[in-house]
């Protein structure tokens, strides 16, 4: 197990490792974001 962070720590101090992991957080913000928004939008339509 301390050999996979420390693999994942020296990958994430790449320029790749860098945009990959910016990349991946504003996925999950978005899906994160969406499923709220849907939630939102079904409470609203099923309570009026």
């Amino acid at each position: 197990m301390i050999g996979y962070l420390r693999t994942l720590r020296q990958y994430l101090k790449t320029p790749k490792g860098a945009f990959d992991a910016r990349d991946y957080l504003r996925a999950v913000l978005l899906m994160l974001l969406s499923m709220a928004a849907a939630a939102c939008l079904m409470s609203w339509i099923l309570e009026g």
